[in-house]
């Protein structure tokens, strides 16, 4: 098997259980990842991606200069860490559901539950509603989003802006 297979089959198996990042409508599209190399260390159960990553399920789209998978024993993604200037990040949570946008420094996706950590420059936005600041938390199940200092700092502040709800003409003295 030439170095190019064994690369390729590596890759593959190693974003197996990737889909659990994605929708379900999500998961059972392709994974595709594109990048300038790749490094796959089996010993520590990591692949290293670099040079305008971009990996895509279905409507997820992950983006970043250096992207670190991490899995468990078992093979299954465990951790996702994206770098660049900015990573980002992008998904539609489902059907009736406005597409989530998000960059910043350093994303990192942790599997076990379902959450993405924004840090530094950190921006997260949907429908033109935004949390930006150095650190922004987001729990992709319960749509709950946790922006500040995760040490309770005081020297990053952070900007949320809300857009006001559409009423209804009937509503509307």
């Amino acid at each position: 098997m030439s170095c190019t297979k064994s690369l390729s089959v590596a890759a593959l198996l190693l974003l197996a259980s990737l889909p659990a990042m994605a929708l379900p409508q999500d998961s059972n599209q392709p994974i595709r990842i594109q990048a300038n190399s790749a490094t796959l260390d089996e010993k520590r159960n990591t692949a290293v991606y670099k040079g305008n990553v971009i990996i895509t399920q279905g409507s997820m789209q992950l983006t970043g200069a250096q992207v670190t998978l991490t899995t468990d024993a078992a093979g299954a993604v465990s951790r996702i860490v994206s770098q660049g200037t900015p990573a980002t990040y992008s998904q539609t949570p489902g059907a009736n559901e406005a597409q989530v946008n998000a960059r910043a420094r350093t994303i990192e996706y942790f599997a076990d539950s379902e959450r993405i950590v924004l840090k530094e420059q950190a921006r997260l936005e949907q429908r033109g509603n935004t949390f930006q600041g150095e650190y922004v938390s987001y729990d992709i199940n319960q749509q709950v989003v946790d922006a500040g200092r995760p040490d309770g700092n005081e020297a990053g502040r952070i900007e949320i802006v809300i857009q006001p709800r559409q009423r209804d003409g009937a509503d509307t003295p």
